[in-house]
């Protein structure tokens, strides 16, 4: 019962000295809603709508399952998005992501100057802001910074269980997307 449920050892008033190894899965409640009334401040502040990135896989998965308000933004598509790569490493691999082109509107009348008219997808986050979640690092990786206009590192999030440091979250504002070259 104690490996699988330290607030057994806490509860009788004893911390063990080191990390405890069940941190990891602790604490995602409070930290999602802290990134979302984040996510909502920003929003306010610049008056536009944004989408989410992490830089992993974990950390997307457990914000986006304890998000209140998923937002997804089409269908099979995530809450929470993991940074863009040509890499196939997980289950984000092959979700819909926001560095994917879709059909493009079919065009009612081509113009009179359209000379290349077999381009065949848009891409829907082009020109938009993201909120940038991370483990404390220094900066935000370059496939983030090299694919905005601006990151801005806004807040540092910590997440603290018992007193301790359970874990700390940065967070970035990223504006203006733009598809990264292949």
């Amino acid at each position: 019962v104690v490996a699988l449920n330290t607030d057994v050892l806490h509860g009788a008033g004893y911390h063990p000295p080191k990390k405890d190894p069940s941190d990891r899965m602790r604490s995602w409640k409070s930290a999602s809603a802290a990134v979302e009334q984040l996510r909502s401040e920003v929003e306010t502040q610049l008056g536009l709508r944004v989408f989410m990135i992490a830089d992993e896989r974990a950390r997307a998965s457990e914000l986006a399952f304890y998000l209140r308000d998923k937002r997804i933004e089409g269908p099979g598509h995530p809450p929470v998005y993991i940074t863009e790569s040509q890499d196939i490493v997980n289950q984000f691999s092959f979700w819909p992501r926001y560095d994917e082109y879709v059909e493009a509107p079919a065009k009612s009348a081509p113009g009179g100057g359209d000379v290349y008219t077999e381009e065949g997808g848009v891409n829907p986050f082009e020109g938009r802001t993201a909120i940038y979640i991370q483990n404390k690092w220094p900066m935000a990786p370059r496939n983030i910074t090299a694919a905005f206009e601006s990151t801005e590192l806004y807040r540092t999030i910590e997440i603290r269980r018992y007193g301790r440091l359970v874990r700390t979250l940065q967070i970035f504002v990223c504006k203006n997307y733009r598809t990264l070259a292949l």
